[in-house]
C-alpha cells in the first residue's frame, strides 16, 4: 500500500491522505511545549484527520501496563488512571499479539474490559495497532467510533504506518520527556530470549556485531525540510555513482552483472525518488523517508504472488540501507571492523565472507538462515566458531555492543541477558571445557564397545583448516572431504595446480591416514558466482553431483588429475557423490581412465592404489545396491540428503524438517536393509551425515549395524565414548525387535533402553 494515496478512515476529505498528516505531527512535534501537551495535540489532530470518535495513545511501562497517556474522545480524567496488564482487553490483545485488532462491535468482543472512568460506555467500532519498534512493544494506538462500521484493509495500514512513526518518535526522544523517555529505553533494551536452531555447537558470551553496518542514529522529523531535501538529492547521486562504478568492473559478469543492473534500475527509478521527496517535504528527515519507503515497498512485495519480485525485495532493502550510509558520509562498502570479543549477525553470508573476518576477534554467528549443511555452516565448523540459525527476529532486537549468549547446541539466544543467566552459561563453558579436556585425554584410547566390538570413527572435513582436528581428536581418517568448497569460495574456477596443491597439504596432514575424497559436489544450491546455470524448479533434485560431473568433463576432468597427481605413491580414495545410476559410475570410470593415460603418456607417477566409492543419497540408488557394488570398491551412506528424499522434506525447510525423525522405524529400516545388501556385496559401507551429532541418532544407526563413520570433528570424543559404553550384540538384538512395530519413532523407546543400560548420553 502507497500511504501517500490513502484516505481517512472514515468520512472521507476528498485529496487528504496521510502527507498532510504527516506534516501536523511534524508540527506539533516541533512545538515548543511539554510532552503531556504534545501527546495531547497528536491525539487531536489524528482524530481530525481520520474523522475517528476517540483517538487514544497508550504507552507501555516497564512493569509491563499499558497507560493511557492521551486521549481525544474519552474522559481526560482517565489519563494516567487507566492501567491495562498485558494481554487484558483489546488494547493488551493488541500488544501481546503484535497484530492489529478490528471489530466492529467492542463491547461483544471476548477480550474486552469494560473501564468506567474512561467513558467509553457508547463505542462500537475498535482499530488498534501496536506501535512497534526494534522488535517491541512500545504501546497501542487506538482509534473508536459511535457508530458500527468495519475499517478497511487500506485504512488499517494507514493507521500502522502512523503507529510506527509514533513509535519512532517516542523512542528517538522527540515525543516524551526524559524520564518517559528513559522508560521507553529501558522496554527497547530489556534482556530478551530467543530460539533458533543450532548449526555448529558451542557456547559463546560476547559482544553484539553486524556484517552489514548499523543504519546511523538520526531524528525522525526534519529541523529544516530544505536541508534534509538536499541531503537526499546528494545521496541519490552518490548512489547512482557508486551503482555505475560497480557496473564498470571489467571481471563482472553473470549473476553479479545482473543483481548490479537491478539496483541500477532501483536507483534510477523516478517513481522511488519521488516518493522520497515527497516523504521529506511532509517533514520527515531524509534517513526516516527512506525507511518509510522502504517499509511501503516491502508490505507492497511481500503481497505479491510473484518469486521474482519477492526476491527483489532484498535488492530494495539494501539498496535503502546504501543510500541511507552514503547521506551519513559512510561508504557501504567499507569491510567491518570487529570488536575484540564479537558475535557476528548476519541475514546471509557465503563462505568466503567469513573467512575474510579476524578469528581473533569472531567468537561465534547468528544468521536469519542456515542449516547444518550449508557451506558457512561447514566452514564456520572448521573454524569451531559456534552458529546459530533461523534467528531473522533477532536483527531488529539487537544494537551493536549488546552483551549475547548463543548455545550452538540448543539453539538459544539471549540478548542482554541479566546476570543470572550470564553467571549459569559461564558455568555451563566450564563444564564443556572440562568435557572438551576429557575427550582430548581419550583420543588414544580404541573406539570399542563392552563386548568388544570395533567401530570405526572418521572425521569429516572440506579445508586445509579442518585437518589439524585429526590429531587432536584422535580420528581414524578422513571420511570425507569435501572438495567442492574450493569451487564455491574462490571468484573462479580453481585450476588443476590450485587443487593439487590442495589436496597435498591435505595428505600431508593426514601422514599415512586414509582420506576420502568427495570430488565436487555441485550444483542445487552449491554454485558459486562464475558459473552459469539456468533456475531450477527443485534444484535439490536437479542437475547437482555426479549428474553435473559426467555432462563437464571440463570441470570434472581437470579434478580427478589433480587428484591422481596429489597421492602419487599413495593411496586415493576417491567417492562420487549423488549416484542414482550405475551407468553414471560407468562414465566417471572412463573419465578417471583418460586421466590414467594421461599420467602414463607423460611418465608421471600414479598412486599405489585407487578405490572408487558412491555416495548413496537417494532411494534409487539404495534400492539398486546389488547392481551398484560390482562397479564400486566401498558405499558410503549420505544420510543428510538419503532422509531428505526418503521423508520428501527439504532439510533446508524447518517447518517440514521438524516433521520426521531420523529414528521413524521406516527409515531405520531401509537403512538396515543397504547394510544387509551391502554385506551380501562384499563391499564396505560407511555413514557421513551431520546427524550423528544427536548421540541418540547414533544409537540408532550403530543399531542397525553401521560399522563405519565420518562425523564432524567435534562429534569424534563423544561418539566413540557413546561406543564404549554400549553393548552391542544386546543393543542390535533389540532394534530387531522394535523395527517391527508400527511406531513412527523409537526416540523415546530408546531413551528408555539407554536408561535400562545405565547409559545417560546427556553426561557421556
Amino acid at each position: 500500500m502507497n500511504i501517500e494515496k490513502t484516505r481517512p478512515p472514515y468520512g472521507g476529505h476528498g485529496d487528504r491522505g496521510i502527507t498532510v498528516l504527516l506534516k501536523k505531527m511534524h508540527d506539533v512535534v516541533a512545538d515548543d511545549v511539554n510532552a503531556q501537551e504534545r501527546l495531547d495535540h497528536l491525539t487531536t489532530i489524528i482524530a481530525n484527520h481520520v474523522v475517528a470518535d476517540v483517538c487514544s495513545i497508550y504507552l507501555r511501562r516497564s512493569d509491563d501496563r499499558l497507560e493511557l497517556f492521551a486521549t481525544t474522545g474519552l474522559k481526560t480524567e482517565a489519563v494516567h488512571i487507566t492501567r491495562l496488564t498485558w494481554g487484558e482487553g483489546l488494547v493488551g490483545l493488541v500488544a501481546d499479539n503484535q497484530q492489529p485488532l478490528v471489530t466492529d462491535n467492542a463491547p461483544a468482543h471476548p477480550a474486552f474490559s469494560y473501564r468506567p472512568e474512561t467513558g467509553e460506555d457508547l463505542l462500537q467500532s475498535f482499530l488498534g495497532v501496536p506501535l512497534l519498534h526494534s522488535g517491541q512493544v512500545l504501546g497501542v494506538l487506538v482509534l473508536q467510533n459511535h457508530k458500527a462500521r468495519q475499517y478497511k484493509e487500506d485504512e488499517v495500514g494507514a493507521a500502522q504506518a502512523v503507529a510506527t512513526l509514533l513509535a519512532e518518535i517516542a523512542a528517538s526522544g522527540e515525543l516524551l520527556d526524559r524520564a518517559e523517555t528513559q522508560e521507553v529505553d529501558e522496554v527497547l533494551h530489556r534482556p530478551e530470549s530467543l530460539k533458533g536452531s543450532g548449526v555448529v555447537p558451542g557456547i559463546v558470551i560476547a559482544q553484539a556485531a553486524t556484517h552489514e553496518a548499523p543504519i546511523p542514529k538520526h531524528r525522525v522529523f526534519a529541523g529544516d525540510v530544505s536541508v534534509e531535501a538536499k541531503k537526499l538529492e546528494t545521496g541519490l547521486e552518490l548512489l547512482r555513482e557508486s551503482v555505475d562504478n560497480m557496473l564498470l568492473k571489467k571481471d563482472l559478469k553473470g549473476v553479479s552483472r545482473e543483481v548490479l543492473e537491478t539496483y541500477r534500475l532501483f536507483a534510477y527509478d523516478r517513481g522511488w525518488k519521488e516518493r522520497l521527496r515527497t516523504a521529506v517535504f511532509s517533514g520527515l528527515s531524509a534517513e526516516t523517508a527512506v525507511l518509510r519507503v522502504k517499509a511501503e515497498n516491502r508490505e507492497r512485495m511481500n503481497k505479491s504472488a510473484d518469486p521474482y519480485l519477492r526476491e527483489r525485495l532484498y535488492d530494495l532493502d539494501d539498496l535503502a540501507n546504501r543510500l541511507i550510509r552514503l547521506m551519513n558520509g559512510e561508504s557501504p562498502d567499507t569491510p567491518r571492523a570487529l570488536p575484540e570479543n564479537a558475535i557476528l549477525f548476519a541475514e546471509t553470508m557465503g563462505p568466503a565472507e567469513l573467512l575474510e573476518y579476524d578469528r581473533e576477534k569472531l567468537k561465534g554467528v547468528v544468521l536469519a538462515d542456515a542449516s547444518q549443511t550449508s557451506h558457512v555452516a561447514i566452514v564456520a565448523r572448521a573454524m569451531e566458531i559456534p552458529m546459530l540459525g533461523g534467528l531473522s527476529q533477532a536483527f531488529d532486537r539487537i544494537e551493536e555492543g549488546d552483551t549475547i549468549i548463543i548455545d550452538g547446541t540448543t539453539g538459544d539466544l539471549h540478548i542482554r541477558p541479566n546476570q543470572d543467566v550470564l553467571t549459569s552459561y559461564k558455568n555451563k563453558q566450564e563444564l564443556q571445557s572440562e568435557k572438551q579436556a576429557r575427550y582430548a585425554k581419550e583420543r588414544h584410547l580404541a573406539s570399542v564397545s563392552l563386548d568388544g566390538r570395533e567401530i570405526d570413527i572418521l572425521m569429516n572435513a572440506g579445508l586445509v583448516l579442518d585437518m589439524p582436528h585429526l590429531v587432536s581428536t584422535g580420528a581414524v581418517g578422513v571420511g570425507l572431504f569435501r572438495t567442492e568448497l574450493q569451487f564455491l569460495i574462490g571468484s573462479q574456477l580453481p585450476s588443476v595446480e590450485q587443487q593439487e596443491t590442495l589436496y597435498r597439504e591435505v595428505m600431508d596432514y593426514a601422514n599415512g591416514k586414509p582420506v576420502i575424497f568427495r570430488t565436487a559436489d555441485l550444483g542445487g544450491d552449491k554454485t558459486a558466482e562464475y558459473m552459469h546455470r539456468s533456475q531450477e524448479v527443485n534444484p535439490a533434485m536437479g542437475w547437482r553431483g555426479l549428474r553435473m560431473a559426467v555432462d563437464r568433463p571440463g570441470l570434472f576432468r581437470p579434478q580427478l588429475r589433480a587428484l591422481l597427481s596429489a597421492t602419487a605413491g599413495g593411496y586415493l580414495n576417491v567417492m562420487l557423490p549423488m549416484v542414482t545410476l550405475g551407468s553414471e559410475i560407468d562414465e566417471a570410470r572412463h573419465m578417471l581412465d583418460l586421466e590414467i593415460n594421461w599420467h602414463k603418456k607423460r611418465n608421471k607417477p600414479l598412486p599405489k592404489t585407487i578405490k572408487i566409492g558412491a555416495m548413496i543419497e537417494t532411494p534409487a540408488a539404495a534400492w539398486a545396491l546389488e547392481h551398484i557394488a560390482p562397479k564400486v570398491d566401498f558405499f558410503s551412506v549420505g544420510g543428510n540428503d538419503l532422509a531428505q528424499f526418503y521423508f520428501a522434506a527439504d532439510r533446508e525447510t524447518p517447518a517440514v524438517t521438524r516433521r520426521f525423525d531420523p529414528l521413524n522405524t521406516g527409515f531405520l529400516s531401509f537403512l538396515k536393509r543397504i547394510v544387509s545388501k551391502s554385506e551380501e556385496a562384499k563391499v564396505p559401507l560407511g555413514y557421513c551425515g551431520e546427524q550423528v551429532s544427536d548421540p541418540l541418532v547414533a544409537v540408532g544407526l550403530l543399531g542397525v549395524g553401521i560399522k563405519h563413520f565420518s562425523v564432524p570433528a567435534t562429534m569424534v570424543g563423544p561418539f566413540r565414548r557413546l561406543v564404549r559404553h554400549l553393548h552391542m550384540d544386546r543393543l542390535e538384538e533389540w532394534f530387531d525387535d522394535q523395527l517391527l512395530s508400527s511406531r513412527d519413532s523409537l526416540r523415546i523407546d530408546l531413551q528408555n533402553y539407554l536408561k535400562s543400560e545405565d547409559i545417560k548420553v546427556e553426561d557421556l
